[in-house]
């Protein structure tokens, strides 16, 4: 609650136009942000693109801002519409990342007791990474805002712009899909 408020605080000092607040909030959100733009679009070069796209986008309007409403719903709104927009005139649905230079990729911890439960973490996380591409574009990013950017369900619809219902609805489809080609 106390770090709420405090958010709350550094929002209200970059709408006034607080430089460092403004850097507090970029230097808070861009790791999620980023995050939800490159799980969503498959490409890291034009996810830090849409990322920084979306903190101009936000300093441009934070004015405009409805303090009543939580920050976090609104930078992720626009993150998503500019992750679609950017879908629409590219064409460029779902890359993989191999085409990242080999120091951005991320390497997995070597110095585990146990280097097959590595593997096999490894492997798994492979298949659940294969069975998202398969899913709907639109059932894959509501899978990533509730597992991984761990939006609650008044979020994601008030983000996509989906009833809960059908939030709901597709994120059970999209998890029984996933235990399908995960299983089958």
């Amino acid at each position: 609650m106390r770090e709420l408020e405090h958010e709350k605080d550094i929002i209200a000092s970059a709408v006034e136009g607080d430089e460092h607040a403004y850097l507090s909030l970029l230097n808070s959100y861009k790791p999620r942000i980023f995050s939800y733009v490159l799980r969503t679009i498959r490409n890291y070069h034009d996810a830090e693109e849409i990322t920084l796209d979306t903190f101009v986008r936000c300093f441009k309007s934070l004015k405009s801002f409805d303090r009543s409403k939580t920050f976090s719903t609104w930078i992720y709104t626009i993150a998503h519409n500019l992750t679609i927009d950017f879908l629409r005139k590219s064409r460029k649905h779902y890359e993989h990342l191999d085409d990242r230079p080999a120091d951005e990729m991320e390497i997995a911890d070597t110095k585990t007791k146990e280097p097959a439960t590595d593997y096999d973490k490894q492997v798994k996380l492979s298949k659940i990474e294969q069975a998202m591409l398969q899913l709907a574009p639109i059932d894959r990013e509501i899978v990533i805002l509730f597992h991984k950017e761990e939006k609650t369900y008044q979020e994601i619809s008030t983000i996509l712009k989906i009833p809960e219902t059908t939030i709901k609805t597709r994120l059970h489809r999209a998890r029984l899909k996933l235990k399908e080609l995960c299983t089958g």
